[in-house]
């Protein structure tokens, strides 16, 4: 790709950069609005390293890694990448905003990706000039590890921009499932169903919240149960997700009472130190 640009830092975002890094030898270069925001992500940068370490590679190579990254808080150092990834908050304005920046910016032959896990490609892509060029890049947290991206398809994505984006995949060492654009897609419709579910169940006294968890492990082969992975998500972002997709699907994504309690109590999983599970 030669030089490839990531907007925005945080856990998604930092992630992405990382693993591109650890896998190409192209340029890296991510975007945010403030270095005051870089403090964050160089953290979790210096994070990601010592999981690598731990998993055996060599700490000088890790080092290598994060050393070759650039960092900016102007769009118009983008302009030279070929591919631009967003991995900003799940917000449709914010998104369309940025897009219509990079499109200002960079070449009409660069390819511009959303790593949204449920806002609709095309409907992002109806402010760009180019939607063609277009597609979504869902990364599943933590990046480095996690073997999935789920390619999304806009209306208007060609069938080349597709193709260039499952041949990175493939060189960073990633699967790759192509969805059309329905909300959720694939992976998110699917999981959230099953979360929403989970939690019904403790919020019905069918059981507790360890046993819910236990049971899907090793009764499916998860590695992590619907609860402690909505604690890792974070239950506010949950909250949003379930109440997007009871908007399009009914029924079966009501969010459960129980969470938007928590919610509203200021019990959002990990993040907070207590959610499903104390993490304190």
């Amino acid at each position: 790709m030669g030089k490839i640009g990531v907007v925005g830092g945080g856990l998604m975002g930092s992630g992405i950069a990382f693993h591109l890094s650890s896998q190409l030898e192209d340029r890296i270069i991510i975007h945010e609005v403030s270095e005051e925001a870089f403090a964050g992500t160089r953290q979790r940068f210096d994070r990601f390293g010592k999981n690598a370490i731990k998993r055996g590679v060599e700490e000088e190579i890790v080092n290598n890694w994060i050393n070759k990254i650039e960092y900016t808080t102007s769009i118009e150092e983008l302009a030279d990448c070929s591919l631009v990834i967003e991995a900003v908050y799940e917000n449709l304005q914010v998104k369309q905003e940025i897009f219509k920046k990079l499109e200002a910016v960079v070449s009409d032959k660069a390819i511009l990706a959303t790593n949204t896990s449920g806002i609709s490609i095309s409907e992002i892509g109806s402010v760009m000039k180019h939607p063609e060029r277009f597609i979504g890049t869902h990364f599943f947290n933590p990046v480095p590890v996690m073997k999935l991206v789920e390619l999304i398809t806009g209306i208007h994505t060609q069938q080349e921009t597709i193709d260039e984006i499952r041949n990175l995949c493939e060189k960073i060492n990633k699967e790759v499932v192509v969805s059309n654009d329905f909300p959720g897609f694939i992976v998110t419709r699917i999981g959230q169903a099953m979360m929403c579910e989970a939690v019904r169940c403790l919020e019905q006294g069918v059981a507790m919240v360890e046993d819910i968890d236990n049971g899907m492990k090793l009764g499916y082969n998860y590695p992590m149960g619907p609860l402690a992975l909505m604690d890792l998500i974070g239950l506010d972002t949950e909250l949003k997700i379930q109440q997007s997709l009871f908007e399009e699907f009914g029924e079966v994504f009501r969010p459960s009472p129980l969470l938007k309690n928590m919610v509203a109590g200021g019990l959002l999983g990990r993040k907070s130190g207590r959610g499903f599970y104390n993490y304190e």
